[in-house]
């Protein structure tokens, strides 16, 4: 996904002026508007590189393009494979813009194919109905990137395959693997309030944390800079055959699944992740 900032407000109105004639050509696309007008000239600057960075570590591989247009306003105009994942990630970049320093941006989600004909005319200087900001109050501000340790999560026995599971009188300890800082951030982010969290950015720091701080599930990244992850896998397996372990790719393919859960892995994410995603293996299984 290619960020533009030269010409963007340009290349965005030939676009918007293309929408207006096939609409159907856009069926499965969708705009996520990020509206930093808030944001006085310093803390601006700050929030287009946290927003960028989001863009690149969790959109990458999407198809589509980012417009910074001169009026502080960021469109990402792109084709998900979910909405949900789109309209996430717009929360994710307001709460770590609103954690980082302190300002509340907006952000929205367009479907291009119903509602393409609105967003164009609003982009090319017509007045609209539909093409709206929400209200403030629609985002709520969290100054804190940690999460709380409270209201978190019960666990279980474990089950009769071994794995281990949720207990009313513990609480669930989340180990994430992952070198990118972004993806940690979002992961925690989508987990407060619910697990005690660590993370490891490293193949040798994950052994040291595994030992040490006896996680009841690992989200483990595949592609870590000193190792693999599968070998991580491979060795956490040996010394506790029980653990939760669930992999992390944006290489989602039928070979890399299939190899990671016959290795032992109790889950597969394929990044983008949803939040939901993640709950599904934290929360408690009263089945």
């Amino acid at each position: 996904m290619d960020i533009l900032s030269v010409n963007a407000d340009r290349k965005l109105f030939e676009i918007a002026s293309s929408i207006t004639q096939n609409p159907q050509t856009w069926h499965g696309w969708f705009c996520l508007k990020l509206d930093l007008t808030a944001c006085n000239d310093t803390l601006y600057e700050a929030s287009i590189n946290l927003a960028c960075s989001v863009i690149r570590t969790h959109l990458k591989d999407i198809r589509g393009d980012v417009f910074i247009c001169e009026n502080k306003l960021v469109h990402i105009l792109c084709k998900p494979p979910s909405e949900k994942i789109l309209e996430q990630t717009g929360v994710q970049m307001c709460d770590l813009i609103t954690s980082e320093n302190g300002t509340q941006p907006t952000h929205r989600l367009y479907d291009l194919f119903e509602h393409g004909y609105d967003y164009a005319r609003n982009i090319t200087g017509e007045t609209d109905s539909i093409f709206k900001l929400p209200q403030s109050g629609d985002i709520q501000k969290d100054n804190h990137v940690e999460p709380e340790e409270e209201n978190v999560l019960p666990l279980k026995q474990p089950d009769s395959t071994g794995k281990k599971m949720l207990s009313p009188q513990e609480n669930v300890k989340v180990l994430l693997v992952e070198d990118d800082p972004i993806t940690r951030w979002m992961v925690r982010n989508s987990l407060k309030n619910i697990c005690d969290f660590a993370t490891a950015p490293t193949a040798s720091k994950a052994y040291a944390m595994f030992s040490s701080y006896q996680p009841d599930v690992v989200f483990l990244d595949i592609n870590l800079p000193d190792n693999n992850g599968k070998a991580v896998l491979d060795w956490i397996m040996n010394h506790d055959p029980g653990a939760c372990v669930v992999m992390f790719s944006s290489n989602g393919s039928l070979e890399n699944i299939t190899e990671c859960l016959n290795n032992g892995a109790s889950g597969f994410i394929t990044k983008p992740f949803l939040r939901e995603d993640l709950i599904h293996y934290v929360q408690p299984h009263n089945e």
